[in-house]
């Protein structure tokens, strides 16, 4: 009897987790395609600030290789954005361009090394 009494606690345990097969997973419901096409995003990448003269409101602007040309023209205006896409200055572009390095006039906010600088592409007449 005794037996029986310390072995009862663990048949208790055992018993329960053998009584039901586990639900079946439900499949993914498929979400519903846009009805309309998704358009591209008028900012095009221009490059990521290298570097700052923070006393001077200069700021370096190493290119991306795909750096749109019109962005780069004297006095354009850029946005520049954190990595998490929350917007953080705005330059003014110099013309000075050397190699993949462009040097701008810092018009606002407070661009830091390794922020991605952006131009907003004129929209096209339809």
């Amino acid at each position: 009897m005794s037996l029986l009494r310390a072995a009862l606690p663990g048949l208790v345990l055992v018993v329960p987790g053998c009584v039901a097969p586990p639900a079946p997973p439900t499949p993914p419901t498929a979400a519903a395609a846009p009805t309309e096409p998704l358009a591209p995003s008028p900012r095009l990448v221009v490059g990521r600030v290298i570097a700052l003269d923070a006393a001077r409101g200069f700021a370096w602007v190493e290119l991306a290789p795909d750096a749109p040309r019109p962005a780069l023209a004297t006095g354009t205006l850029l946005g520049v954005r954190r990595p998490d896409l929350t917007p953080a200055a705005t330059l003014h572009t110099s013309g000075h361009v050397r190699g993949r390095t462009l040097g701008t006039r810092v018009a606002s906010g407070t661009p830091r090394p390794g922020d991605e600088v952006v131009w907003e592409a004129p929209a096209e007449p339809q």
